[in-house]
């Protein structure tokens, strides 16, 4: 049973509880748990907001399938050991295929996850069972004050100052972005000039640095996938149609990936 207790009421912030198909809180506020598991714990008028399309998360599935993350997975389970009583909550999920490996990884914590795409949401809720899934805005999580034990965000837009309320003392954010020579190879097969990706030093405020870490890999995407592994980046709207359409034909497209781990723990003083 995905722990869907340890998300809280948006509207009054109480803590819910499962009663029948619905969670309430004390106040009476009821969000119905959809058949596949999730619940939306998203109001208003900011129930309009989608996030990413369905077919940006197939693709995405697809090229996680095929071993994108494998050397990111390696890295997270080798660096990081979470038990029974950790919570581990990755925002903006997506397909859920982190948050599902995440599960995997450290099968004695409870895993929940967020996004504010539906359609993502419900997807990874039928693949990934064991985590809790809610439709909800990283910007105002669902989630009790310092309760937390570690926040993942892959790339993904994150709030730090919401990502530091919901963390226990000494609670770990763990940021995964583009280091350097993420998806070089890709680049140099859709433009003439290239540049490498440019790395963020900050460190976020209420947060002191622990350690930086590298996961790097060589990944090959072959026939339509190299349509799918395009459509995840910001390069599939940068990039002239005619460079596409020479891209997609190809049998095999090899590309370094470069995840670069950002470990930074919510500072107390």
């Amino acid at each position: 049973m995905p722990p869907l207790n340890k998300f809280i009421c948006p509207v009054c912030g109480g803590a819910l509880e499962k009663n029948g198909n619905s969670l309430v809180c004390k106040s009476g506020h009821l969000f119905d748990i959809s058949a596949k598991g999730y619940v939306n714990l998203v109001t208003g008028g900011a129930r309009r907001l989608s996030g990413d399309g369905k077919e940006l998360i197939r693709a995405r599935e697809r090229v996680m399938a095929a071993g994108y993350y494998r050397s990111l997975y390696a890295l997270i389970g080798e660096n990081f050991d979470f038990e029974s009583g950790d919570v581990i909550l990755d925002v903006g999920t997506g397909d859920g295929s982190f948050a599902g490996k995440l599960k995997e990884l450290f099968p004695a914590a409870d895993v929940i996850a967020t996004d504010l795409a539906k359609h993502a949401i419900a997807h990874a809720a039928a693949r990934y069972p064991g985590v809790a899934y809610a439709v909800a805005n990283s910007a105002r999580l669902p989630v009790a004050d310092s309760t937390l034990s570690a926040v993942t965000a892959v790339f993904t837009s994150v709030f730090p100052a919401e990502i530091r309320r919901v963390l226990k003392k000494g609670g770990l954010f763990i940021k995964v972005t583009p280091a350097a020579n993420h998806l070089l190879g890709l680049k140099k097969a859709l433009y003439d000039v290239v540049r490498t990706n440019v790395e963020d030093e900050s460190v976020p405020e209420g947060f002191k640095k622990r350690n930086t870490m590298y996961a790097r890999d060589v990944y090959t995407a072959r026939g339509e996938g190299i349509k799918d592994l395009v459509e995840m980046t910001p390069y599939s709207v940068k990039t002239a149609p005619a460079r596409l359409m020479a891209l997609y034909p190809k049998d095999e497209l090899a590309t370094q990936t470069e995840f670069r781990v950002d470990v930074y723990e919510k500072d107390t003083i």
